[in-house]
């Protein structure tokens, strides 16, 4: 009669890590055993759940899956590492009881336990079973640091030990480093050695589970993970624990371990694992259909129906955010000019794939009757989803071109049918300064300007009807470059968004390839001359964001409740687009250098700190409070509790480094 063997596993994973478990599973050798499969689904991923639902109709042996509970913790994984707490360690620990009950229940004479990120050789339960042992692991090997050496799952005594010696024998450094390189050596050569610790990969026999071997929590042991106390309850039952290390498995621990694990897989297959290859097919088309329903809700219109919120559901929160800062306009036209519009998607195609990221080219025909008028427009580009909580992907990037090869202005329908066309300039770009200032002379213009002349090309500069030298300073700093000064004659601080939108239009007269808004007391570190074409001559980016530091001297700034502009970063330097529909904040204070709706392009924050100086001395902070107070003594359109700590005489203050 054959022997029974149940194979268990509790299975959380990324498809491309489970479909290569579940492969090494199919491709097992296991003629002279009946061989069962227990899985414990307990999936974030919908694609893993059908994988192993697959695997249930593809594979030749039985397999029973059981659905987990999701409510119990995260589990979070990365390039680097893994993240257990206490409480995923024990709901692992009970799904592996649960399997050993099964086991027992239905009188199987072998369980082997495995986790489901490892490739298993073919020999692999043949080999523990010829070993004639209660209880026995195949070995395998794991970098549990990217940059560390190769450790193996199994060890010699109490939490990880690896080093052999005897109750109280104390060793020198070198006997040491010795007795640790003679224990990894051992297991590299092929054979069968008794440890003291196992886990992952592991068959048990009918008789240890007889005696009460399993993963419950042993009180009195503050060992973490679950393998530890289910080696030591085996050894107080009575069992010695042992490795096999003539067939290692293949630890998948990082995606980046894929390529290997794949090799592995395709050096060692000895049955027909095709199914996987028709699910890897199938898992992408759901993608590819999540993309074509999104084109097709997201670019069609009726303006009778029309809300705005059209597609919104499949945007992460991040995109719909820039969504929003547009939509309100878009609408407004879609109306205006009586759109409508049919999507019909025409290809797609996974370009680059992640755990957490997918890149899909896609094209598609918009189909449009505006105003009486028929055309069809043809759009392709690029889309990237992200994956959310409970394995959702969302759509976070579209890069779309017109037939012409033109980059998309924007994504919403109402700029695509606009023909609004984005700047996307990578090289000689030219940056422009804008700058508004009022009586800065005897402030820290010189000092700002000298700075800022090292690496703009060119100034424009909105004079507020100054009393002083401070035309005079300006053009004295950019004599030897461009530079466009406008001196209005009657000042008009008091009403600072017809300033910062004069200087605007000002700005984009001159067609500026990039925009940087510096006030006359802001100052970036030095490492700005070296970046900034670096900055600025690229195609991807059309912000950048910096953090501003509120100087309170030249080398210390403040922090405190009212004070933490540092840590917030915004937008600074923007690429003009002309084709953007750029938007104010209408108060009279406080309305913000530049439009506030430029967060709908795409933009990247930048590490290159911004001093503000303008608070730097005990003058200048006298002058803005008593300023502040006169324009808006209620607060109105600024934070008046920071107003009335200006002159605190105790301000919590941090070196600048």
């Amino acid at each position: 009669m054959k022997k029974r063997v149940l194979i268990g596993s509790p299975v959380r994973q990324p498809p491309d890590i489970l479909e290569l478990f579940l492969g090494s599973l199919a491709n097992l050798a296991h003629s002279d055993l009946e061989t069962d499969v227990y899985f414990i689904d307990d999936n974030e991923d919908g694609c893993s759940s059908d994988l192993l639902e697959d695997f249930k109709i593809y594979s030749k042996m039985n397999v029973v899956i059981e659905k987990g509970d999701k409510s119990i913790t995260q589990y979070i994984r990365n390039e680097k590492t893994h993240f257990w707490d206490e409480k995923l360690v024990w709901k692992v620990a009970g799904y592996k009881n649960k399997i050993i009950d099964y086991c027992r229940m239905n009188n199987y004479d072998y369980l082997f336990l495995v986790d489901s990120d490892l490739v298993l050789h073919p020999k692999t339960i043949e080999a523990l079973i010829e070993a004639n042992k209660d209880i026995i692991s195949e070995v395998f090997w794991t970098k549990w640091q990217p940059d560390s050496s190769e450790l193996p799952q199994v060890w010699l005594y109490d939490q990880y030990n690896l080093i052999r010696q005897t109750r109280g024998e104390v060793l020198g450094p070198e006997e040491t480093d010795l007795r640790y390189l003679g224990f990894l050596n051992q297991l590299r050569e092929p054979g069968v050695y008794e440890v003291g610790g196992l886990g992952a990969c592991t068959l048990i026999t009918q008789e240890a589970l007889a005696k009460g071997v399993n993963f419950n929590e042993i009180y009195n042991i503050t060992f973490w993970g679950e393998d530890r106390h289910f080696c030591i309850r085996a050894a107080a039952l009575g069992f010695n624990l042992y490795v096999d290390t003539h067939y290692p498995a293949y630890h998948i621990y990082r995606l980046s371990d894929l390529p290997g694990a794949i090799e592995y897989l395709s050096r060692n297959t000895i049955s027909d694992i095709s199914f996987l290859r028709r699910s890897k097919e199938r898992r992408e088309e759901i993608y590819l259909s999540l993309i074509r329903e999104f084109i097709k809700t997201f670019y069609s219109c009726d303006y009778r129906l029309a809300t705005g919120y059209e597609g919104s559901g499949y945007f992460t929160p991040k995109y719909l955010n820039k969504l929003n800062q547009v939509e309100e306009t878009n609408l407004k036209w879609l109306i205006q000019n009586q759109i409508t519009c049919v999507s019909k998607p025409v290809e797609s195609e996974i370009t680059a794939k992640t755990e957490s990221k997918i890149e899909i080219r896609i094209s598609f025909t918009l189909s449009i009757a505006a105003n009486g008028q028929n055309e069809t427009l043809s759009l392709q580009g690029n889309i990237t989803l992200l994956r959310q909580e409970q394995a959702r992907w969302l759509v976070d990037s579209l890069q779309l071109q017109y037939p012409d090869g033109s980059e998309a202005m924007g994504f919403s329908l109402a700029e695509l049918l606009q023909n609004k066309k984005r700047r996307n300039k990578a090289k000689n770009n030219k940056l422009t300064l804008m700058m508004l200032v009022r009586n800065e002379a005897d402030k820290m213009l010189r000092k700002t300007l000298s700075h800022a002349a090292k690496y703009a090309d060119e100034a424009v500069i909105l004079d507020d009807a100054s009393t002083d030298d401070t035309v005079a300073i300006c053009q004295e700093i950019f004599k030897d470059k461009p530079l466009t000064i406008v001196s209005n004659e009657h000042h008009g601080f008091s009403n600072e968004i017809a300033l910062r939108k004069q200087l605007w239009n000002l700005t984009v007269q001159t067609n500026p390839d990039w925009i940087l808004a510096l006030d006359a007391d802001e100052v970036f570190e030095d490492s700005i001359i070296q970046y900034i074409r670096q900055l600025i001559d690229q195609p991807a980016f059309d912000y950048y964001t910096f953090r501003l530091y509120d100087m309170w001297d030249e080398d210390h700034y403040r922090e405190d409740t009212f004070w933490q502009a540092h840590k917030y970063f915004r937008i600074f330097l923007t690429r003009y687009q002309p084709d953007f529909h750029y938007a104010w904040y209408e108060t009279p204070q406080h309305c913000g250098r530049l439009p506030y709706n430029i967060f709908a392009l795409e933009g990247c924050q930048c590490y290159i700190r911004l001093k503000h100086l303008g608070w730097s001395t005990p003058e200048l902070r006298e002058e803005k409070y008593k300023r502040y107070l006169e324009l808006d003594p209620e607060g109105k359109y600024g934070n008046i509790n920071q107003y009335q700590t200006i002159l605190s005489p105790d301000p919590i203050l941090k070196k600048w480094e």
